[in-house]
């Protein structure tokens, strides 16, 4: 992730780069997750687990499943 330095005063805070990282991952890599606990969650129920703040997007990334058998 990039940041750029806010020099607006004393509590200057980074700021985030709109661009998202790209990851590519196999059907195994996420099986792992999975069994290590991770879940998966639309944006909006996420937001009403109190998981994400809708006014605030959090860093995320673009997945790109790559399957193992090709």
């Amino acid at each position: 992730m990039t940041t750029e330095r806010n020099s607006y005063g004393l509590f200057d805070a980074p700021v985030r780069s709109a661009e998202k990282e790209r990851t590519t991952l196999t059907e195994a890599d996420i099986e792992r997750q999975l069994d290590a606990g991770a879940f998966f969650m639309d944006p909006k129920e996420a937001i009403e687990s109190g998981f994400i703040d809708p006014d605030n997007e959090p860093d995320t990334v673009i997945v790109d499943v790559r399957r193992e058998d090709v």
